[in-house]
C-alpha cells in the first residue's frame, strides 16, 4: 500500500488522512462541486472531483470513485464512515479493480449489512435477539406483521446505519405513513428501499462493542461504548467505557460480539450493537460493518489509533493485543441544526469555526472558519471529545469545550449539547434511549440579549472614536435609543457618555462600560467594574457599511455565553411571504420529496401537507391553520430554497 483513496468526505475524510500520512502513505481526497473548498480537500497529497454535489452522482457513485482512483494511482481505498461504507457491491468493485479494500470482506459486508439476516445468525450462535420481522419490500406481508408484533414498534431500513430510514410507530393507523416516509428516506441514503420490523424495547440503554478482526482468524475487542442519548435513533452523546457495564459484563458482551463477527470471518473494524436492560440482560441490535462516528472515544480510553489498526491489518498484519481502558472519555456531535425548531437543519456560512483547546480535549471536524455548510450533507460539523481519568473529569472538561466552541453563521445544537453536559441525570449515568424525551430537552436556553446589547452599543462607540460622539450637543451629551433584536426577543437600549465611557441602560437592567480596545475580533472592555475580552463576529448587511449600522448583525462570544443580536432598521421593510396567513414555506433548502395535498382538499391546522429531505433527513411540513388548499406550488422532486412558498392555503 503506498496511495490511500478516501472515498468521503469532511471529517471522516481529515481523520483518515491525518493517520495514512503519519504512517508515511499518499493520500488521495474525493470532492463534490460543493465541497471543492473544504478542509478535507487541502489536507490531501491530491485531490479528484467526482462530480456534481447530489449525492447519488457524486459520493454514492461507485464508478466515479474507483475512476479517481485510477486517475489518481491510487492502489488501496478507505470507504470511511457512511456513504458506501457499508455497500458489498462497492467492496466487490473496488477488490475487481485490482486495489486494496480498508475493510471487511464484501461477503462479510452482505452478510451483516442485511439486518434481518444478521438477526439470525447471531441467534444460530447463541447470542439473543431483538423480536421483529425479516427485511421485506412487500408492504402487505410488512402490515400483517405489524399487527402480529403490535406497538410500539420500530420500521428500520435493512441497509445502512446511522439512524436513517428508522421510524417509531405508537399507533397501528400511522403504520403506512412510517412505513412510506422510512422506505424514501432509506432510498435517499442507501439506495436500498426494503425494511425490516422490530418491537420497539421501552428505556433500553443502547450499548456497542468495538471488535477488530485480522486476515489470520483472530477477532479481538477493545470494550465498549455507551450510545443511549439519541434523537431520531440518531447517537447525540457517546462515551466510553459505559458507567452500567463492570468487568463481568464487559467480558460477556465481548464474547458475543467477537462470536457474531467471527461467524462471519470478519476482518478490519466493526461494532456490535446491543440493547442492554436495567437487570444486565442483553440483546443483539445489528451490526454496523465499519468503523464508527464514535471511534474515538475507544481511542481515548486504550490509546490505540483504530485507524492505524485498519490500514495494518489490510495490508495483512495480524491484530495486536488489546490493552486495558483507562479512564473515560465522552464524545459529542455538533449538528447544523436548530435544537428548537424540531432540529430543522440549517445551512450557512461559518464566519468563526473557533473550537477549544486545552487537556483531554480533542476535535475532529471537517470545517473552518469562512467555509459553507450546505443543504446536499450530513448536517454533522464536528465531534467534542472530552477525556479525563474519571467521568466526572471527563463530564467537566467536556462541558467546559462546549461552552467555549463558537460557530457563528449557522444556527447548530451546541445549545443542547451544553444543557445535556450539565443536566444531573446524565452526570449521574442514569442513562437510556428515551433520555431527551423524559428531560424535556431542549429547554429555551437564556438568550445572552444584555451581553450582546453591550457588545454592540460598545463596537459602535470603538468604531466612532475620533470623531463627534453620537447625540453630542453644546449643553452635554444627549441620550441615544436603538432598538435590537435576539431571535423572537426584541429591547431597546438608552446610552449616554460617562466619563469613563458610558452609562447603557437595557430594560430594567444599567451598565457602566469602559471600552478599552478592539484587537482584531476581540473586544476589550469593562462592565460594572469587571474586566473581560469578548470574541466579534460583524456581519454588516451593506457592504458599504464600516461601522455598526441598520440591519447589520453582530454575533458576541463572551466567554461564559453566546447571543446574536441586530440592529433594527428605523425603517423596517415590509413582511415576507412567510408573514401571511395560510401559507407553507420551506423553513429550509431541501427536495421535495412528497405532497399530501391538492388543490381543494379541505385540511385540518397540523394536517401534512409537503415532505422535505434536507441534508439526508425527512422533514414533514403542517398546515398552519385550518382551511382549503388554493394552490400547490412545488412537484416531487424539485429542489427548493429555503423561504420557498410551497402551500397556499385559503383560511377562515
Amino acid at each position: 500500500m503506498q496511495t490511500l483513496l478516501i472515498a468521503n468526505r469532511g471529517e471522516i475524510a481529515c481523520r483518515i488522512a491525518r493517520t495514512a500520512q503519519s504512517l508515511g502513505l499518499d493520500v488521495v481526497a474525493v470532492y463534490s462541486d460543493a465541497d471543492r473548498d473544504l478542509p478535507h480537500v487541502r489536507a490531501a497529497d491530491r485531490a479528484v472531483r467526482i462530480g456534481p454535489a447530489a449525492v447519488h452522482a457524486s459520493y454514492l457513485s461507485a464508478d466515479a470513485l474507483i475512476e479517481a482512483a485510477r486517475r489518481s494511482g491510487a492502489d488501496a481505498v478507505h470507504p470511511g464512515y457512511g456513504f458506501l461504507s457499508e455497500n458489498a457491491a462497492f467492496a466487490q468493485a473496488v477488490v475487481d479493480a485490482g486495489l486494496t479494500w480498508v475493510g471487511p470482506s464484501p461477503g462479510a459486508i452482505a452478510a451483516m449489512g442485511d439486518k434481518a439476516a444478521a438477526r439470525q445468525l447471531a441467534a444460530e450462535h447463541g447470542v439473543p435477539t431483538v423480536t421483529g420481522f425479516d427485511a421485506s419490500d412487500d408492504d402487505d406481508a410488512l402490515r400483517a406483521a405489524a399487527r402480529e408484533l403490535g406497538v410500539p414498534l420500530l420500521v428500520k431500513a435493512a441497509s445502512g446505519g446511522g439512524g436513517r430510514g428508522m421510524r417509531r410507530v405508537d399507533d397501528l393507523a400511522d403504520f403506512d405513513a412510517a412505513l412510506a416516509s422510512a422506505r424514501r428516506e432509506a432510498i435517499a441514503a442507501f439506495g436500498d428501499g426494503r425494511v425490516l420490523l422490530e418491537r420497539y424495547v421501552k428505556r433500553p440503554r443502547h450499548v456497542e462493542v468495538q471488535v477488530f478482526g485480522d486476515t489470520h482468524g483472530r477477532v479481538v475487542h477493545l470494550g465498549e461504548r455507551e450510545c443511549s442519548i439519541q434523537r431520531r435513533h440518531q447517537k447525540v452523546v457517546e462515551e466510553a467505557p459505559s458507567p452500567a457495564v463492570d468487568a463481568a459484563l464487559r467480558e460477556r458482551m465481548g464474547e458475543a460480539a467477537c462470536r457474531v463477527a467471527a461467524a462471519v470471518d470478519y476482518v478490519g473494524a466493526g461494532t456490535v450493537e446491543f440493547l442492554l436492560a436495567p437487570d444486565g440482560s442483553f440483546t443483539f441490535l445489528e451490526m454496523n460493518t465499519r468503523l464508527q462516528v464514535e471511534h474515538p472515544v475507544t481511542e481515548c480510553v486504550t490509546g490505540v489509533d483504530l485507524v492505524e489498526w485498519q490500514l495494518r491489518v489490510a495490508m495483512g498484519e495480524p491484530v495486536p493485543e488489546p490493552p486495558p481502558l483507562c479512564g473515560s472519555a465522552i464524545e459529542v456531535r455538533v449538528y447544523a441544526e436548530d435544537p428548537l425548531r424540531d432540529h430543522l437543519p440549517a445551512t450557512g456560512t461559518l464566519h468563526r469555526a473557533d473550537f477549544p483547546a486545552g487537556p483531554g480535549v480533542r476535535i475532529d471536524t471537517g470545517y473552518a472558519t469562512g467555509d459553507a455548510v450546505t443543504p446536499h450533507y450530513d448536517p454533522m460539523i464536528a465531534k467534542v471529545i472530552a477525556a479525563g481519568p474519571d467521568r466526572m473529569t471527563a463530564c467537566r472538561r467536556l462541558a467546559r469545550a462546549l461552552d467555549q466552541a463558537w460557530l457563528p453563521g449557522v444556527i447548530t445544537n451546541l445549545p443542547l449539547l451544553r444543557q445535556i453536559a450539565r443536566h444531573p441525570t446524565w452526570l449521574a449515568g442514569d442513562l437510556h434511549t428515551g433520555f431527551l424525551t423524559e428531560t424535556g430537552l431542549p429547554t429555551p436556553p437564556p438568550l445572552n440579549l444584555a451581553d450582546g446589547v453591550t457588545a454592540a452599543v460598545a463596537l459602535g462607540a470603538w468604531q466612532r472614536r475620533g470623531s463627534l460622539p453620537p447625540a453630542w450637543r453644546m449643553g452635554g451629551p444627549a441620550a441615544q435609543s436603538d432598538t435590537f433584536r435576539c431571535g423572537a426577543e426584541v429591547v431597546e437600549a438608552t446610552w449616554t457618555p460617562s466619563h469613563k465611557g458610558l452609562t447603557l441602560q437595557i430594560g430594567e437592567e444599567t451598565r457602566e462600560v469602559e471600552v478599552l480596545g478592539l484587537d482584531g475580533d476581540h473586544l476589550r472592555l469593562v462592565v460594572d467594574g469587571v474586566h473581560a475580552t469578548w470574541r466579534l463576529a460583524w456581519l454588516p448587511s451593506d457592504s458599504r457599511h464600516t461601522t455598526l449600522d441598520d440591519g447589520d448583525t453582530l454575533y458576541v462570544h463572551t466567554g461564559r455565553g453566546e447571543a446574536f443580536v441586530r440592529l433594527e432598521p428605523r425603517f423596517p421593510a415590509p413582511g415576507g411571504v412567510e408573514d401571511e396567513p395560510g401559507t407553507c414555506v420551506a423553513p429550509t433548502p431541501g427536495t421535495v420529496t412528497a405532497v399530501h395535498v391538492a388543490a381543494g382538499d379541505v385540511v385540518e391546522a397540523g394536517a401534512p401537507l409537503v415532505t422535505l429531505e434536507a441534508m439526508k433527513m425527512e422533514h414533514t411540513l403542517t398546515a398552519p391553520e385550518a382551511g382549503t388548499v388554493a394552490s400547490v406550488r412545488v412537484d416531487v422532486g424539485e429542489a427548493v430554497d429555503g423561504g420557498t412558498l410551497l402551500v397556499r392555503l385559503e383560511v377562515e
